[in-house]
C-alpha cells in the first residue's frame, strides 16, 4: 500500500473481482482519488507521519489547544514563544504542564497482539500543577513536534475507500456520467460521493479547529 492510500492495490482488485496489472494504473489512481476525497470530506487524513514534523498554532484559550491529529506520544515536543520573538524558549514537560486528550481514546484496531488507539486532538495545561500558559496575543505561540495522522488506517476508512475507489475504478465505463438508454431512462451515477461510503465516514469528521494553525 503506497503512502497515503487507504487500501492496498491488491484489496481493490479482489473487491472488483479482477486479476493482472493490466489495470494497475487506473486502480492507483482510484484508490488516490478516493482516499483524498475522504481526506477533505473527515477534515484529516489517516496516515501516520514517516517522523516528527512541526505545527505551530495561535490558540485562542490559555489552558487548551485543538491540534491536528497526534498519533502517539512518543517523540511529542511542546514549546512556547513567550517573549514574541519568534523563538520557541520553553519546553512544556507532558503529565506535568500538560496532558493530551481524550485521556482514554477509543481502540482503533488489535492486530498481531498491538493494540492501536485513535490520535490525540488535544493539549490541556494542567492548571493545578503548572504555571505554564499558553498566550493567545502571541502569533504562533505554540510549536508542537509530533507524529500526526493516524497510527493505523481505521477498517470504516478502508471499506469507504473500496466502496469510493470502485465508483471511480468504473467512471471510465461511463464517460457520460450516466448509464440507461432513451427507452428506459438515463441515471447519473458519478455525480455524489458514495452515500453508503458516507456514512461510514460519519463518525470520523472531525470538527473545525479551535485553535488556528498558521
Amino acid at each position: 500500500m503506497s503512502h497515503g492510500q487507504y487500501v492496498d492495490k491488491a484489496d481493490l482488485k479482489t473487491y472488483i473481482g479482477i486479476s493482472g496489472s493490466g489495470q494497475d494504473t487506473n486502480i492507483d489512481n482510484a484508490i488516490d482519488g478516493a482516499s483524498r476525497q475522504i481526506d477533505r470530506i473527515c477534515g484529516r487524513n489517516f496516515w501516520q507521519d514517516d517522523s516528527v514534523t512541526d505545527k505551530h498554532y495561535t490558540p485562542i484559550s490559555n489552558l487548551f489547544l485543538d491540534t491536528a491529529d497526534i498519533s502517539t506520544a512518543t517523540g511529542l515536543v511542546v514549546k512556547l514563544d513567550t517573549t514574541d520573538d519568534g523563538t520557541h524558549d520553553t519546553t512544556l514537560t507532558i503529565n506535568t504542564d500538560f496532558i493530551l486528550t481524550p485521556v482514554n481514546p477509543r481502540e482503533t484496531k488489535i492486530t498481531g497482539g498491538t493494540t492501536y488507539y485513535e490520535p490525540y486532538t488535544q493539549i490541556k495545561i494542567l492548571d493545578t500543577r503548572s504555571s505554564e500558559r499558553f498566550d493567545p496575543d502571541i502569533i504562533n505561540n505554540v510549536k508542537v513536534t509530533a507524529k500526526f495522522g493516524f497510527s493505523i488506517v481505521p477498517e470504516d476508512i478502508k471499506q469507504a475507500t473500496l466502496i469510493q475507489a470502485l465508483r471511480l475504478f468504473k467512471r471510465k465505463d461511463t464517460p457520460f456520467n450516466v448509464f440507461g438508454n432513451e427507452q428506459t431512462g438515463t441515471i447519473e451515477l458519478f455525480n455524489r460521493f458514495d452515500p453508503d461510503a458516507m456514512a461510514l465516514l460519519k463518525r470520523w469528521r472531525k470538527n473545525t479547529l479551535t485553535g488556528i494553525k498558521l
